[in-house]
Parts: structure tokens; sequence; C-alpha cells
């Protein structure tokens, strides 16, 4: 995420001297790259083509603004940041997708599957954070050593973007820490954001506070009507094993279909319940037609069609209502921790923060008292 609009001035005069000797320190580096190819291959099938397409693209647009030391700074931060989740992903053997950098977005990566708990989720969101202040943590003894304030930067824009990220918001990685500790947090992310945004006139800040409020609206409403959720699934079970019994009598089947479909809420299952009506006036138009036509009766095979048509839609209603049953599980499981539990990922939520303030604290601190940054804060 970008959101150090007021530092664009600083952060072009600190980085400006770089930009002269650009060419000649990318063409070092491309000779030492291509001298040492097989690493280069290496790296390539580590990172896989999606991250370095998307990385080089949000390289050379953040270079052609602010510079290549900058530009390097930023993708090393986040590179790292989105590892660290990678790294969490893999660790509870969720599967996730390459890194992908979008330019004044930031960096995300896709997990392939939900985790089983909240707990597991906050685990995953607290890694990036955590290896996004071990990422510049080598930057003070740099620092110390060569009292560039490129460093200092580095540690003020680390400090930024991780501590950004732990704003207790969805989809923020705080957020997801904070659903651990109780999902109540996300309105106090929500005013937080908002009134950021509103500070820093932030197109992202908004974005994010719309989708952290249309998330935490829906768990709401989930929330509110899981017990009537509960009895609907009992009434379905109920309502399945009628219809089963039933399937021989196409009228018996169509009147509980009926009274049914304005008893359920389930959009898919009112639709499957409608499937299943109109197939059963199509079994009672054929009966018509042969009734007509001087048979009293359909043939077997006639009657062992329409009975699959019916399983094989029943067998549908089924797959559904199972489908059903595990989002009304995960709707009340899924946000449960112990008090145990919750006490730590409070603990170490606030370790972190305190961590990532610190640091930006002291960046701020050396780089304002830096010589060269006096100088140009003086003119």
């Amino acid at each position: 995420m970008l959101f150090y609009k007021g530092d664009v001035y600083l952060e072009k005069k600190i980085i400006e001297g770089g930009k002269k000797t650009s060419w000649g320190v990318l063409g070092a580096i491309g000779l030492v790259l291509i001298g040492k190819l097989k690493y280069v291959l290496v790296v390539f099938k580590f990172l896989k083509l999606h991250t370095l397409l998307s990385m080089f693209i949000f390289l050379a647009t953040y270079a052609s603004i602010f510079g290549w030391k900058f530009a390097v700074a930023l993708v090393y931060l986040l590179f790292v940041h989105e590892m660290g989740h990678t790294y969490a992903a893999k660790r509870i053997k969720l599967p996730v997708g390459p890194a992908i950098f979008i330019p004044f977005v930031g960096a995300v990566i896709g997990l392939k599957e939900m985790p089983k708990s909240a707990k597991d989720e906050g685990f995953v969101a607290y890694m990036g954070p955590l290896f996004g202040l071990l990422s510049f943590l080598p930057a003070f003894p740099l620092y110390l050593y060569t009292h560039e304030p490129f460093w200092a930067l580095l540690i003020i824009l680390g400090g930024m973007i991780n501590l950004f990220n732990l704003i207790p918001i969805t989809p923020l990685d705080g957020g997801r820490i904070a659903a651990g500790i109780s999902t109540k947090l996300w309105g106090l992310g929500i005013v937080l954001l908002f009134a950021y945004s509103v500070i820093k006139l932030s197109f992202i800040g908004f974005l994010i506070v719309i989708l952290g409020s249309n998330e935490w609206y829906k768990l709401f409403k989930k929330q509110k009507r899981l017990n009537d959720d509960k009895m609907e699934i009992k009434e379905l079970e109920h309502l399945i094993l009628k219809l089963k019994q039933e399937s021989p009598d196409l009228d018996s089947v169509q009147e509980m279909t009926r009274k049914a479909k304005w008893e359920i809420t389930n959009r898919e299952i009112t639709e499957i319940l409608n499937t299943l009506n109109s197939e059963i006036e199509k079994m009672k138009k054929d009966l018509y037609l042969q009734q007509l036509s001087g048979g009293h009766t359909l043939s077997e095979e006639d009657k062992n069609n329409h009975q699959k048509v019916i399983a094989g839609i029943l067998n549908n209603l089924d797959e559904k209502l199972s489908d059903l049953k595990k989002e009304v599980q995960t709707t009340e499981t899924y946000y449960k921790t112990d008090r145990n539990t919750k006490v730590q990922l409070f603990l170490i939520y606030i370790g972190l923060v305190i961590a990532l303030s610190i640091s930006y604290y002291y960046g701020n601190e050396i780089l304002m008292n830096h010589p060269e940054i006096q100088k140009v804060m003086n003119r």
C-alpha cells in the first residue's frame, strides 16, 4: 500500500543522487548476473514468471518516478513481507499463489484454500508484518556504519508499510489477526482508517474502508441468522427424506416442492426445487399425452427414466445442503477462539505494533537530524 504522499519531496531529494549513476550501476549488475547465469535461473524458478513480470513492471514504474534506489527498496520490503505470508501458509499446508506486485497498491499473494480457523488465518497474516520488520532491521547497523540517509528511509518505509497493514480491518493483515481476538475490533479499524483516509485524502484507504465495512456487515448478517439457518437445514433434511420416499408419486412430490419453495430462503436450493417442479410438470404432461393416445400408464422404461431424473435432482439437492451445512458450521465456529489464544494474539499483535512504531520513530529522528536533510529542509 502506498500512503506516504507527504514524504515524496524528501524521498526524491534523498535518492536523486542515485539517478546519475543508475545506468552504470545497472550495467555492472547486469554483467555480474550474466557471469552468474546459473544463479539467475534458480531465481527465475523460485520467483515464478508472474511474480517476476509484475515485479519488473512495479520496479520500472517507481524507478521512473523516484529513482531506482527507492524502487528497489520498496520492492524488497514488499517481497519479504509477502514471503512471510507464503512461509506461514506452507507451514500449515495451505496452497498459495505467486506474489503479484501492483503499482500504487502494493503486493499480494492469493490463498487457494481458506484457513481452517481464525487462529490459522491470524498466523498467516501475522507473519507478513513480522517478516517485514525483520527485512529492515539490518538497515539500523548499516546506517550507523555508513551514515547514509537511504538506510533511514528504508526503516521509515518498512515501518509505514507494515504499520498500515496492521490496522484492524479486513482485508489488511491487522483485520485478519484481530478476527481471532474479536471481530468487533474491525469497527475500530474502520474508524481509524476512515479518519486517516480523510486526513491524507487516500483513495486506497477509502477503498479498503468500503471493502472492510462490507465484510463486517456480511459476517454480522450471517451470525444474526445463524439459528434460522440451522432450523432451515433440519427442515431441508426432513424434506429431502420425504421426497425420496414419495418419488414415485409425482403429485405428492410436486405438492411438497411447491410448499417448500415458499419457506426456503437459500436461493440455490430454491432454484433446484424449481427445476424439480418443472421436470415433474413435463413428466405429468408425458403421462397425459400417453393417456390421450389410449395408454393408461407409462412404460417401465419411461418410469425408470423419470425416477433417474428425480434421483439426480435430489442428489444435487443433497450436495447443496451439504455445502450449506459447511457454511453454517464455518460461521458458527470459524471465529471462536479460546481465552489463551485471544491473549496470545493480542500480545503478539501489540508487541509488533510497538516494535514497528519505535522503528518508524527512530528512522524519522535519524533522518531529520542528518546534516544533508537539514540542508534540504532549510533551503
